[in-house]
């Protein structure tokens, strides 16, 4: 079974508070198909396997925790997991690390979607949601099948949007973001009070991801985590400023995007 793996950008990301050890997100994203994705292979072999150039230790990549989330999962509900150990997953890595476009987390939610249907487990998509909100933040989204979504929580609470499928045009510069170190510098921020969680963005949540991104001024506008990304990576500001108008970030960077037909 071989499928390819597509990333999501985010149309706006607001901060809206924070529990239990978590940022609280109101958040679209929207999966980004188009030239740049990854391709997953996964076969039945003797003995579980992971391939592509991950830049992690096994431990540390997000489909092998998948498989560890999943394989508990059905050992819960006393199911066989047998067949778990036998998947051979190969990765051509194309989505950049540290970008903002949801790669690894992509590649997390393909997996248990490809090993639910490899393996016949039947597993509905609320359940593999479900799942998956224990593997990382934006793996729901993934895991779901949406191709467009509200989200919010810490990522996992999912509202399909259905709206026109919307072309976008990536832009990634040489630079790796650090998630971690993007969220510390806005908690720093809210610290020093050089400003406030966001209010809850209801009313985007109505509107197609085309008209919000039309109606907003400038880059950092639809994206909370655009200061703090260049205060961590201030380089950044030049690559906004060189792009211009009608380009947009995602996540927590590095990457940029606009809507196709916008030059």
């Amino acid at each position: 079974m071989t499928f390819r793996i597509y990333p999501k950008v985010n149309i706006f990301l607001k901060i809206v508070g924070f529990e239990a050890g978590f940022h609280m997100l109101n958040s679209r994203f929207v999966l980004a198909k188009g030239s740049l994705y990854d391709e997953m292979c996964i076969t039945q072999k003797d003995s579980f396997c992971i391939k592509g150039d991950f830049g992690c230790e096994i431990q540390e990549n997000l489909i092998f925790k998948a498989k560890c989330v999943l394989s508990e999962y059905l050992s819960q509900q006393g199911r066989e997991t047998l067949g778990l150990e036998s998947l051979h997953i190969e990765v051509q890595k194309r989505i950049p690390q540290g970008a903002g476009l949801g790669g690894g987390s992509a590649n997390a939610g393909a997996f248990l979607r490809g090993a639910n249907e490899i393996l016949s487990l039947g597993l509905r998509e609320d359940e593999l949601v479900g799942i998956a909100k224990y593997i990382g933040a934006d793996v729901s989204f993934f895991a779901s099948g949406l191709r467009s979504a509200n989200v919010s929580g810490k990522g996992e609470r999912l509202e399909s949007m259905q709206e026109d499928v919307l072309e976008c045009e990536i832009y990634t510069p040489n630079l790796f973001c650090d998630t971690k170190r993007v969220y510390k510098a806005f908690a720093d921020s809210i610290r020093d009070k050089s400003r406030q969680y966001s209010l809850p963005t209801t009313r985007w949540f109505c509107m197609e991801s085309k008209e919000i991104l039309e109606s907003q001024p400038d880059v950092a506008e639809p994206n909370d985590l655009f200061e703090s990304a260049c205060v961590c990576y201030p380089s950044l500001k030049d690559v906004a400023k060189e792009l211009g108008k009608g380009w947009y970030f995602s996540g927590s960077g590095s990457s940029f995007f606009r809507l196709k037909g916008e030059e």
